[in-house]
């Protein structure tokens, strides 16, 4: 397994070196669910970051080093005033970190632009299907979250009802099983 450690001082002494100024207030940790993801980095309510990095990237030896970088820069970039997206000051300083060290950081990245040629990310399949009773919208999602348990407090944001029905898709054969409302 890759030293992370190491790695994360090394990015971060290369982003300060190309005079990217990120957040002082960041906290790294390798998440060993990630299955669609190489990275995360998520801004705490205090300010702070929250950077989690695919354990895969640093236990996968036909990954190089290079394209871990690669991820844990594209997450510190994030930490930068302003560039939680994928635009502006974020793509321009992904751009100049590019350009200094010869990487390729971008919004997405490949397995086999990471070097695992036959990797297939493991897709989750769709668990719940909401669609609303006023204008017809549908709205997929593959886990539960706060809103596929509290759906009824939601609005609709194409038209701003809130009225939707649910439906429950079946892993085994893809057959939706009705939850709630009509659909």
């Amino acid at each position: 397994m890759k030293d992370f450690e190491r790695l994360r001082r090394d990015c971060m002494r290369e982003v300060e070196a190309a005079g990217i100024c990120i957040s002082d207030r960041i906290t790294f940790e390798i998440n060993r669910r990630a299955r669609t993801r190489w990275g995360l980095c998520k801004k705490n309510r205090d300010g702070s970051f929250r950077i989690q990095i695919a354990e895969i990237l640093l236990a996968d030896e036909r990954i190089s080093e290079k394209s871990c970088k690669e991820t844990i820069i594209h997450e510190l970039l994030h930490t930068c005033e302003g560039c939680m997206r994928h635009t502006g000051r974020w793509k321009q300083n992904a751009l100049k970190m590019n350009s200094l060290y010869g990487y390729d950081i971008k919004r997405v990245t490949t397995g086999s632009e990471k070097g695992i040629e036959d990797y297939k990310s493991s897709e989750l399949p769709v668990k719940y299907v909401f669609k609303c009773k006023s204008c017809g919208a549908v709205i997929y999602r593959k886990r539960e979250s706060r809103f596929t348990r509290n759906y009824r407090h939601y609005i609709c944001t194409r038209c701003g009802c809130a009225a939707w029905s649910r439906r429950k898709v079946d892993g085994e054969n893809g057959n939706m099983v009705l939850c709630s409302g009509e659909y």
